[in-house]
């Protein structure tokens, strides 16, 4: 019995790492070029041929793993800062929709990508709110940096704390005059 369970088990691996080896030589060729020519158009500036050529692949190889993996390259160009057509909010809707699948390969890179994602999404909302002061912009290539001292930073989030008590203020007060008129109908 116990070689008989011994042959079943080996059979079983020999059987798996089997079915790994038979990927699709030419399947495998296209995924790995299709991600290196991708990148390489990334990295020049090229969104828009480097999105074509993973649209291409999975149109060329549909209901693969791989066409299914295209989907986090695809959301990964639109977040990088360098892409002019990119948006974070369309990335992180992207990277959600990529997430659904709970086995992807990316999957802890997704994860990863899409909460600095929300985070700069905040940040970026949050300069738009209020614009910078032009005299403490550190501006290089790819990045601007807004500089403010300590001082500033404090007196700009005693500000928001003090905004954020007033309406807190206003909605505890319209709170509290439902609850009388709910408390007495009659009145």
């Amino acid at each position: 019995m116990t070689r008989a369970l011994l042959v079943t088990i080996t059979s079983l691996i020999v059987a798996a790492c089997a079915r790994v080896q038979l990927l699709d030589p030419q399947l495998r060729t296209d995924w790995d070029r299709t991600l290196y020519y991708a990148a390489r158009n990334a990295d020049s500036g090229n969104y828009f041929a480097a999105d074509k050529l993973l649209d291409e692949f999975v149109r060329s190889h549909p209901n693969t793993r791989q066409a299914r993996e295209i989907a986090f390259w695809k959301a990964a160009y639109l977040i990088d800062p360098a892409n002019a057509y990119g948006s974070l909010n369309g990335g992180i809707v992207a990277l959600d929709g990529y997430l659904v699948d709970s086995t992807g390969w990316f999957r802890k890179e997704a994860i990863l990508l899409r909460r600095t994602a929300a985070v700069a999404a905040g940040l970026a909302a949050q300069t738009r709110l209020a614009p910078p002061d032009t005299t403490n912009v550190v501006a290089t290539k790819d990045t601007v940096i807004i500089i403010k001292s300590r001082d500033e930073q404090i007196a700009a989030l005693k500000e928001q704390l003090a905004k954020s008590k007033d309406e807190l203020a206003k909605v505890s007060a319209e709170l509290e005059r439902i609850k009388k008129r709910l408390a007495n109908p009659s009145g």
